[in-house]
């Protein structure tokens, strides 16, 4: 087993989180294509290896440069997601990746470690993190911000309001194309879907999804009438549901 970090030669082995047969694999090309154009950019990443085959990962970008929804002072590594495969679950193999990664961007005189980590059980649980030596430093729910030091104890951090203005006359729906995570383009086509079939009830606005754009509207997520009401891989109901409830809210203001 060894941690190797991502590069040229290796970066189209990434996302050993999706297998073939799920869903989500169709987000692959895409993502990939993101990934090898924005590496050493926007994200920058190591792999755990058993042998020639990557079965885990810590995909990353440097603050100033990392696609979230925060104010981050520099020199800071903030990690976008982690993931081991079921067969290499506690084994203390997550612990070796993290454990490399520490010395090697400490060696770098990386600040610290900051992680948007979450309340949801099946995506980036702050649990995990803790047991890696992070601790939470800010809360605004879903995420717990955690962060481990390395060269520096504490860091400045601030969450970016969401700063969207969506149409008045009808409910808009809002899609920056962020394709990061192989999730991100099959859920941009399954909103997308879902609010064409709403016909002239809603409107559909399409935003490139880079950091100008994080730093102006203070999100990549998308959007229903300007507000956050679904995150990661939401069902065709829990859409419909969402943008019903700000149908309903325009007709009450008409």
């Amino acid at each position: 087993m060894q941690v190797k970090k991502v590069n040229s030669t290796n970066m189209r082995a990434t996302y050993c989180c999706i297998p073939a047969q799920s869903p989500y694999a169709e987000g692959l090309p895409e993502s990939k294509e993101w990934f090898e154009a924005n590496m050493n950019e926007h994200v920058e990443g190591y792999h755990l290896l058993d042998g020639e085959k990557v079965v885990g990962h810590i995909y990353f970008a440097m603050s100033g440069k990392a696609l979230l929804p925060y104010d981050i002072e520099l020199g800071v590594a903030c990690i976008y997601c982690t993931y081991l495969l079921q067969d290499y679950l506690h084994k203390g193999f997550g612990r070796m990746m993290f454990d490399y990664i520490k010395e090697d961007l400490k060696n770098q005189a990386v600040k610290g470690i900051m992680v948007p980590a979450t309340e949801f059980k099946e995506w980036m649980h702050y649990e995990l993190f803790t047991k890696q030596g992070f601790r939470i430093i800010k809360e605004h729910s879903p995420y717990k911000v955690m962060y481990f030091p390395l060269t520096q104890v504490e860091i400045n951090v601030k969450v970016l309001g969401l700063n969207y203005e969506p149409s008045k006359d009808k409910v808009e729906v809002t899609l920056f194309k962020n394709f990061f995570c192989p999730v991100s383009p099959f859920m941009y086509n399954r909103i997308k879907k879902v609010a064409k079939s709403f016909g002239d009830k809603v409107n559909i606005v399409e935003i490139e999804g880079t950091l100008e754009n994080m730093r102006k509207y203070g999100t990549l997520e998308p959007l229903i009438n300007g507000k956050i009401k679904l995150y990661g891989p939401a069902s065709e109901e829990d859409i419909v549901k969402s943008i019903e409830e700000e149908i309903v809210v325009i007709n009450k203001k008409h």
